[in-house]
């Protein structure tokens, strides 16, 4: 869903990936770092809800970095697999997403919800590892949702983080990197500070030079620059007499429009399917045990 109103001279990106239990206000981050409304709000609570066709999972917003893109990629609903029946609509929607983010994100979002004790029980930093491997912690930054609800409560927010909040593992193993963010309200201009501080630690996070990387991103993406090959000199022809950039730019281009062909179609694409299915039947199944164990502790406790 790339922007085609602001200049494509860029030649770099971060990308980032949104990841949360449902009704965390995931989409809704996502619509704050995009700059408009461009993801729908609540596809990312029902599995059902995330139709790929017409719900898009990311977008390029060419404006808010100086010479650089976000690439702002919202993660379907990873938390709510429902029985195995379910795994190959999952494992695609999973793959897609994977594919949607190579080679691979500079930072990866993990949204909590600050007063959801439902919230408390899930286990990110296994999911995360289950999912991507302990290395993806260390770009990994927690965003705590809903910090209004603690307000409204006379709690401070650092006095929650440091003795209420039950993720302190989670948060020594992304090095304390965390953010918060008001979810009353989807006014633009009240979000000023939590922009601030994202662009601040995504731009520490690229000078590092590091993206996250696996076998499975590797594989991914070079089927990726496979396609990209085989359509270059087509569409170097079709840019080349209104493009003002570099090369570099021209490929980033590129590989802009190749992830909008990718959201336009109703499944991913089966040479690209096969190459992560063999990671992710082993993902889907770890996560169907950790969601069977959450279920568990939320019927005890009720």
């Amino acid at each position: 869903m790339a922007s085609e109103n602001s200049t494509q001279t860029a030649t770099e990106e971060i990308r980032l990936l949104l990841i949360g239990p449902p009704k965390t206000g995931q989409s809704s981050i996502a619509n704050i770092l995009a700059g408009h409304n461009v993801f729908p709000v609540g596809a990312s609570s029902s599995v059902e809800s995330a139709t790929p066709t017409t719900q898009p999972r990311h977008f390029t917003n060419k404006n808010i970095l100086t010479d650089k893109h976000l690439l702002v990629v919202d993660a379907p609903p990873l938390f709510i697999l429902k029985d195995a029946t379910s795994n190959e609509k999952d494992m695609r929607r999973l793959a897609k997403c994977v594919a949607l983010v190579s080679p691979g994100p500079h930072a990866i979002f993990l949204i909590l919800s600050c007063d959801d004790a439902k919230n408390e029980r899930f286990d990110m930093k296994q999911i995360v590892t289950t999912v991507f491997g302990a290395e993806a912690l260390d770009q990994s930054i927690v965003v705590f949702s809903f910090i209004d609800r603690l307000e409204r409560k006379g709690i401070s927010v650092d006095d929650w983080i440091n003795k209420e909040c039950k993720q302190q593992a989670l948060l020594e193993a992304c090095g304390h990197r965390y953010l918060v963010i008001d979810s009353s309200h989807n006014d633009q201009t009240k979000h000023i500070d939590f922009l601030n501080r994202t662009l601040t630690m995504l731009n520490e996070l690229w000078k590092e030079k590091l993206i996250f990387k696996s076998k499975m991103f590797d594989d991914i993406e070079q089927e990726i620059q496979r396609q990209e090959k085989n359509r270059s000199d087509l569409f170097q022809k079709k840019y080349a007499n209104n493009f003002y950039g570099s090369e570099k730019a021209l490929r980033l281009l590129l590989r802009e429009h190749m992830r909008d062909e990718l959201e336009r179609e109703p499944i991913l694409a089966e040479a690209d399917y096969l190459v992560v299915e063999k990671y992710l039947q082993p993902i889907v199944k770890s996560l169907l045990q950790e969601v069977a164990r959450y279920l568990e502790e939320e019927i005890v406790s009720t």
